[in-house]
């Protein structure tokens, strides 16, 4: 039998957000050939000599009677379904023109962001609630053997409230029993601020002390390293990738995100050879899931990693304050 190509469609979507920050969603028609009744976020098909930023524009004019005027990148889903495969291409609208309206007769509705799963969104708008529920900012703790537990107490704290609202403990010095007064003191500090704690690489140390999350090795990624029971069913798991192959995997296992590095040189690593922005973007855009941007970054990368492609950025020392 002839193998037969699936059509190919890039396809533009935006979030838009009330002044609630509630999410606007649109209700496929019912007669739709493609998922019918299903809740999507608007968009539309890209055509030819359209940027994605003209498609998006355009698309949201025709379906909801606005025009966007500040478009910022959100995330890339490649996504294969049994008919045809389609690239969604996900920007955040932050600022529009207009009054929204359902120009084409469709059902509008806004959602608050932890109700986004209670509708019934297709299987490629999944992974957009995923980074829509993730921070911009990934802050990595630097070694806690290196400081005292009082020093630690303090940096962690003034770091968080810098604005980190996701945190990963690091420590490869350290044995669980000398780790646990450190990770007492991030669970509290983390638990007054509204921080989500995740922890690297130590499954036992998560489940005892019923954190948000783990933080996998590429190791452990290597190994098939889900093999522990979630705390929470609303855990996060994270895994930190260094090649498209790593990434590749860390989608099969379906983690919630994934850290790719290095961007940049690093002095933790300095025998690593950055991946640069223009290979970074190129990696991410083979897989579905959020990917945070690592190596060498501070505050001030944030918009050049989203623009390409990035969730975020993830860093020790960009995110880490010692005052």
């Amino acid at each position: 039998m002839k193998n037969i190509d699936k059509e190919k469609i890039h396809v533009v979507a935006g979030v838009i957000r009330n002044g609630y920050g509630k999410i606007l969603l649109a209700q496929r028609s019912l007669n739709c050939p493609h998922l019918p009744g299903y809740w999507e976020f608007p968009g539309g098909k890209v055509e030819t000599g359209e940027t994605p930023q003209q498609a998006l524009v355009r698309e949201l004019q025709e379906e909801i009677a606005i025009t966007a005027t500040k478009l910022t990148p959100l995330i890339q889903v490649p996504y294969s379904y049994p008919e045809k495969e389609i690239f969604l291409d996900v920007w955040e609208v932050e600022q529009y023109m207009g009054e929204i309206k359902p120009c084409e007769g469709q059902e509008l509705v806004f959602v608050d962001l932890d109700e986004l799963n209670n509708y019934k969104l297709p299987p490629a708008d999944k992974p957009v609630v995923s980074a829509l529920q993730l921070p911009h900012t990934y802050m990595i703790t630097p070694e806690p053997a290196n400081y005292s537990l009082k020093e630690f107490d303090n940096f962690f704290r003034a770091s968080l409230q810098s604005g980190c609202s996701m945190v990963q403990l690091r420590s490869k010095m350290l044995s669980n029993k000398e780790l646990r007064p450190y990770l007492q003191c991030a669970k509290s500090i983390c638990q007054q601020l509204d921080v989500s704690l995740l922890i690297n690489g130590n499954a036992d140390l998560y489940e005892e002390y019923a954190l948000d999350g783990v933080h996998l090795t590429s190791s452990q990624l290597v190994e098939g390293g889900l093999n522990f029971k979630k705390a929470g069913k609303e855990d996060l798991v994270a895994v930190s990738c260094h090649s498209i192959a790593e990434l590749k995997k860390a989608e099969e296992l379906q983690v919630d995100f994934a850290l790719l590095s290095p961007v940049k040189s690093t002095k933790t690593h300095p025998n690593a050879k950055p991946v640069g922005w223009q290979t970074f973007s190129e990696l991410v855009q083979q897989v579905s899931i959020p990917v945070y941007a690592l190596g060498g970054l501070e505050c001030s990368d944030l918009l050049t990693a989203r623009s390409y492609g990035a969730q975020g950025i993830a860093a020790i020392r960009g995110l880490w304050v010692e005052s």
